[in-house]
């Protein structure tokens, strides 16, 4: 491979859910709460002897609304989180959306400089579900087509669109060298993506919330809540797994409180950050 990438994850805060939301009816039913990250991710590289450029993939959200009412108290903006490994939104030319539910496309207009790329399916089937709600902002899982939708998110995509800012993918995509959108259509939402990212020792894989816990890909058992086709991901899982040849430390799962376990991770401010690969270029930015 002629491309080399470093690759961090961020938790930018915490939620106390269900296990079986992102473990699966009866593998992980009764058996409580736990407290699970909020995740999104950040990449820095590209073609070897070149100038490494940053990529932001999701952008979380703001912590001043959620469908169940929670508040965030340990909540991180973009440039907290993104400092942690010097790098400032500002700066950022490239965002990845994997999809678009509330917590992966918050705070877009702390990307000033950016162009964003979602997959044209997964945009227009959205806007769909929220011209045809009738839902008021006020209510609290008013919905079930948008409990996991932000009307107002819907509003900021339509300016990056006409700007010329909002890039819409149809299905797979390189979109920088070595940089890959995989379309996951009718599998976590109408048109998830996830990303694959070569580096020099080998592909990883960013999943968004195609893949929530290791524990989905690792037992190939899809979580309670999507708003997509189980059936889709259970044939995700092993296109994901062939594509690492088995090994998921090569992966950044969606809501794992594991990937701060499993991978070198430091907690700077209120929450961890994962380093799961150095690009020489780069350098390590574990402390």
């Amino acid at each position: 491979m002629h491309t080399d990438y470093s690759i961090w994850a961020f938790c930018y805060a915490h939620s106390t859910m269900p296990h079986d939301f992102f473990g699966g009816v009866l593998l992980n039913s009764n058996r409580g709460t736990l407290q699970i990250p909020m995740v999104y991710s950040a990449i820095q590289g590209g073609t070897l002897g070149e100038t490494p450029r940053p990529i932001v993939i999701d952008t979380g959200m703001t912590g001043a609304w959620s469908p169940s009412g929670n508040t965030y108290p340990d909540h991180e903006t973009p440039s907290e989180v993104l400092a942690k490994v010097g790098l400032q939104p500002s700066a950022i030319e490239t965002v990845i959306l994997t999809h678009l539910h509330f917590d992966h496309i918050g705070n877009l207009e702390a990307f000033p400089a950016a162009s964003f790329y979602v997959q044209r399916r997964e945009y227009e089937n959205w806007c769909r579900v929220v011209a045809q709600s009738s839902r008021t902002m006020d209510s609290v899982w008013g919905e079930w087509p948008l409990s996991s939708i932000y009307p107002p998110d819907f509003e900021r995509l339509a300016e990056l669109e006409a700007a010329g800012r909002l890039e819409l993918l149809d299905g797979d995509s390189e979109i920088a060298p070595g940089v890959i959108c995989r379309l996951a259509a009718e599998s976590h939402t109408f048109g998830s993506q996830w990303v694959e990212v070569r580096t020099q020792d080998g592909p990883y894989v960013i999943a968004g919330d195609c893949v929530y816990w290791y524990q989905n890909l690792e037992q190939r058992w899809p979580p309670g809540y999507l708003q997509g086709n189980p059936w889709n991901l259970l044939e995700l899982y092993g296109e994901i797994d062939a594509l690492l040849s088995g090994r998921c430390e090569r992966l950044v799962p969606g809501h794992d409180p594991e990937l701060f376990r499993r991978h070198p991770s430091w907690t700077t401010g209120r929450n961890e950050t994962a380093e799961l690969h150095a690009a020489a270029a780069v350098g390590s930015k574990l402390p």
